[in-house]
């Protein structure tokens, strides 16, 4: 009588004991968890946000050629500099304007020595392919060395915005234009998409690291309660 009440006891202030523990511990190894979700909700919310910024139009008959357009990081304000408006234009035959496949203008005249076409670094249709061949990135300082040796339809253009076009027109880089801020916008929702995959993944992990740990938890507590139960009955017996 007097050592099975002990027993209860003792029990339940073990008990207690464990459950407070067992409590702090679920609630430290949920924590990753929850970081890991919160994260990947404030990438997903920014991910919607600049989806809808850079939607096309609704009722737009002729998306424009920039809307399949991506350029490497760094080259967004070279290519929105040099190509402007054009961007607006469509490679829809049926649009007013247009941007029309006309090869690869195998006879074209090469860039000046030490200009590199902007085609190396942009991805666009066919289409656009000849006139960014024609077009050159260069420093501030070779601009103004290279633009004599420009041939007609060539164009220089610094990453800051500089443009040398081969009639004589030259622009000092300005604020970066309406193209170059969406080209960027492109780029940036790129960085998000991939940064929230990897958002997912990581509270995935966490997830499943979650539930192995609360299994485990549960087979202990299972394993110390059929000890106990194992010690007092061995004490009856």
């Amino acid at each position: 009588g007097r050592e099975d009440a002990e027993d209860r006891r003792c029990r339940c202030r073990k008990s207690a004991q464990c459950g407070r523990f067992s409590t702090r511990a679920r609630n430290w190894a949920a924590w990753p968890l929850a970081e890991a979700d919160r994260r990947a909700q404030r990438l997903d919310t920014e991910i919607g946000t600049l989806r809808k910024l850079l939607a096309p139009a609704a009722g737009d008959r002729w998306p424009a050629v920039l809307e399949a357009v991506s350029v490497a990081k760094g080259y967004e304000i070279a290519l929105g500099a040099a190509l402007g408006d054009d961007l607006d234009a469509s490679t829809e035959a049926t649009a007013p304007a247009h941007w029309d496949d006309t090869g690869e203008g195998q006879d074209d005249a090469a860039l000046p020595a030490g200009a590199e076409p902007l085609l190396t670094h942009v991805k666009a249709p066919a289409a656009l392919r000849r006139r960014l061949a024609q077009i050159g990135v260069v420093t501030r300082d070779q601009g103004d060395a290279l633009r004599g040796a420009l041939k007609q339809g060539q164009i220089l253009v610094s990453q800051a915005g500089d443009l040398w076009r081969w009639d004589g027109f030259t622009s000092a880089a300005d604020a970066p234009s309406p193209a170059a801020r969406r080209l960027s916008e492109k780029n940036r929702l790129a960085d998000l998409e991939r940064e929230a995959k990897a958002a997912r993944e990581a509270a995935e992990a966490a997830r499943r690291s979650l539930e192995a740990e609360s299994a485990a938890a549960r087979q202990a507590a299972q394993a110390e309660s059929a000890a106990i139960e194992a010690a007092k009955q061995a004490r009856r017996g």
